[in-house]
């Protein structure tokens, strides 16, 4: 009994010391969850399950919650690397934990504003989180784009906050908050991201790797200023969209995602190696094009467009970066370079989900049957990745080494 007791919490301790290391395993499942969750409102409110509309509290959910959890579980995992620090303590895993659970269940009870402050004060410790040990620390210099990271979470802390505190905001102030929140939050940590992570889908080196060092080494101006150039014209969009040039707004937007991404990732040219991740990388980044261009061209059905950028852009790019961090530190590194077959069927679909949810919108006569359908459609994905997924997320760590030919950092 003793020795039985003894594996136990030596098996305890290792499973904590794992989390704390690399807290995707418990924020990547439990950001599904919230994602199949937030889509099922609406077959709720429809079988007259819930006594609130849920429009809020949907795309609360599914950006606070379901996104909020991978960039947490993300960035809680890659950053101390990245940056030569330690990893989260117990007490900020709790606490980020904790927010986040106060998050979902505010907004899956209507409370949006509590939603929001909680939001706003997870955001925050995690900015805080992230920042500090690169600011405080002996660190290394960490890729170009981080500092868009950095400032769509700033973004979503203000922006939130706002939401949470101001109960007559004017019209501007409004729409602003809601662009940085709703969007800004996820595509400026994109973008600052994409380039560094996303080369490794098609088997390529990144040009914003770089060597170790503890000051920003030969190049990495030239890619921080890149990256921060097209960070403000993602702002710039923002502009024209609160000033009311919606259409400007929305293709300038979608311009800058399309030229970022050709020019500083391999996601529309020929890579080394042809991949389901990667094939599913491209559909997810024209599919955020799309979104915006749809938008811009059907002001009237702007929101369902939108979710092509949300669905089939964000939320898909999501489950693909989430499935490669979850296989890679998996030990599985031999399923990333090929075909998966429950991977094509994931991206097939988020956008069936997209395209279902977009002509609801359009053809007024189905929007409540296509609203079902969008939203069985997208918690069957979330399904499929649980299911895939689930048996590697607590793989010993000894198999779980990267064998990527490429340095961490290369000049």
């Amino acid at each position: 009994m003793a020795k039985l007791r003894k594996r136990i919490l030596h098996a305890m301790k290792r499973v904590w010391r794992m989390v704390l290391e690399e807290p995707y395993r418990v924020f990547f499942p439990l950001g599904i969850l919230a994602g199949i969750w937030g889509v099922m409102l609406w077959p709720m409110l429809y079988a007259g399950l819930l006594r609130f509309y849920p429009g809020e509290a949907h795309t609360r959910i599914m950006i606070e919650g379901f996104m909020g959890a991978f960039v947490m579980g993300f960035l809680g995992t890659a950053f101390p690397r990245l940056a030569g620090n330690r990893p989260w303590s117990g007490g900020e895993f709790l606490i980020l934990l904790g927010l986040w659970g106060m998050t979902l269940a505010s907004h899956s009870q209507g409370h949006i504003a509590a939603g929001d402050a909680a939001f706003s004060a997870m955001a925050l410790t995690l900015l805080a989180t992230t920042a500090g040990r690169w600011i405080f620390g002996n660190h290394d210099t960490p890729p170009p784009g981080f500092a868009l990271a950095l400032a769509g979470i700033l973004g979503a802390v203000l922006a939130a906050g706002f939401l949470a505190s101001n109960a007559s905001p004017t019209l501007a102030q409004w729409r602003w908050a809601r662009l940085l929140l709703f969007q800004g939050f996820l595509l400026l940590p994109l973008m600052g991201i994409g380039p560094y992570l996303l080369p490794r889908f098609f088997g390529m080196c990144s040009s914003h790797s770089f060597d170790d060092s503890p000051s920003p080494p030969a190049g990495w101006w030239r890619r921080a200023i890149a990256a921060i150039i097209a960070g403000l014209l993602i702002l710039a969009s923002f502009a024209l969209e609160v000033g009311g040039r919606s259409m400007a707004g929305h293709l300038l937007r979608s311009a800058v995602i399309l030229v970022w991404f050709a020019l500083e990732s391999p996601v529309f040219r020929r890579g080394k190696i042809s991949s389901t991740p990667g094939n599913a990388v491209r559909w997810a980044i024209s599919g955020l094009a799309a979104g915006c261009v749809c938008a811009a061209f059907w002001p009237l059905t702007r929101i369902g467009s939108l979710h092509l950028l949300y669905t089939s852009g964000f939320g898909l790019i999501t489950l693909a970066v989430g499935a490669r961090v979850v296989l890679g530190h998996g030990g599985r590194h031999d399923l990333l370079a090929g075909k998966i077959l429950w991977l094509r069927w994931l991206t097939g679909l988020a956008i069936l989900a997209a395209t279902t949810r977009m002509s609801a919108d359009f053809f007024p006569a189905i929007r409540v049957s296509h609203h079902h359908y969008a939203a069985w459609t997208w918690a069957l994905a979330g399904i499929i990745w649980l299911a895939a997924l689930l048996r590697y997320l607590f793989r010993d760590e000894e198999s779980a080494k990267p064998k990527s030919r490429c340095p961490r950092r290369q000049a």
